[in-house]
């Protein structure tokens, strides 16, 4: 199955970002039976062991590795390799031809599409269905810093069905307010700054108290404000995984650097509300 994810799945496509992001769902027989097993020395990451399935022989001499435990890198070059023959043609579009090009990333697969007209990208993130204290995750492959014997092991465990709940739950408003704070960012070159972290820093908006009672203004202030509080603190967890920090990868001097341009903004936008004679201009600059 493919699901869409991020801007895409939770309504926040920017009008012209012509880039796509879909998780590529695997789901392998028996896979209640898979173990999941926390990695001790990644917070929040976790092993599969396929001991106790079934599988046949492709899975076992491609996918797993002597001890049953799905090795990420395996997957991928599996998956790389159905892309790339997928990617060796031409397709057609509702109107034109489209040639495709494929790149791999660390743990990412994307998909260019280019014709005489126009240019766009997918983002495919495979994920395994998995069953974890009796409901259903995926599990993501991602890498974390960590033991170098552990390394290719590694995956994320995300409830995306809950996610997309619990963000729907803020509304037109929250998906307003993180349009915006992306904005900023890519405005300010923070490109590390994803989706994943702005959803889970909005979930943690929605479920304030007084958030029934935000404007559009008080929203992005909250969200932009909780995003350097969880940064300052190097610490913003996934929402329903609390041992999963999505700020793991950042080095101390870069958190440091995105914190400064992020609170310089802040300490000027929070006092647009009162300027009741403020251009157009003067406000979209931040976000352009």
């Amino acid at each position: 199955n493919l699901i869409r994810l991020g801007s895409t799945g939770h309504g926040i496509h920017m009008y012209e970002n012509d880039k796509y992001y879909v998780m590529l769902e695997l789901e392998f027989p028996f896979y209640e039976e898979i173990l999941v097993r926390p990695d001790q020395h990644r917070p929040g990451m976790v092993h599969l062991d396929f001991e106790n399935c079934s599988f046949n022989s492709f899975t076992s001499d491609t996918l797993l590795d002597y001890r049953c435990y799905l090795h990420r890198g395996n997957l991928h070059t599996w998956i790389q390799g159905i892309l790339t023959e997928i990617c060796s043609q031409e397709v057609r579009g509702e109107y034109e031809w489209f040639n495709l090009r494929y790149k791999r990333t660390q743990d990412c697969h994307n998909i260019y599409a280019e014709s005489p007209s126009r240019t766009f990208s997918i983002s495919i993130k495979p994920s395994i269905t998995i069953v974890f204290e009796d409901s259903v995750w995926h599990a993501v492959p991602g890498y974390m810093p960590g033991p170098k014997r552990s390394n290719n092991f590694t995956f994320m465990m995300i409830d995306l069905h809950e996610e997309l709940e619990r963000f729907g739950n803020g509304s037109n408003l929250i998906k307003d307010a993180v349009i915006l704070v992306k904005a900023l960012c890519e405005s300010k070159a923070l490109c590390k700054i994803t989706y994943d972290h702005l959803i889970s820093t909005a979930i943690q908006v929605v479920e304030e108290d007084m958030f029934e009672q935000y404007t559009l203004q008080n929203a992005f202030i909250a969200v932009l404000a909780t995003l350097i509080d969880d940064m300052e603190n190097n610490q913003l967890t996934y929402f329903c995984n609390p041992d999963l920090n999505l700020l793991s990868h950042f080095q101390p001097q870069v958190l440091k650097d995105y914190i400064n341009k992020l609170d310089s903004a802040y300490n000027t936008l929070k006092t647009y509300p009162y300027q009741y004679n403020l251009s157009y201009e003067r406000c979209s600059e931040h976000f352009t």
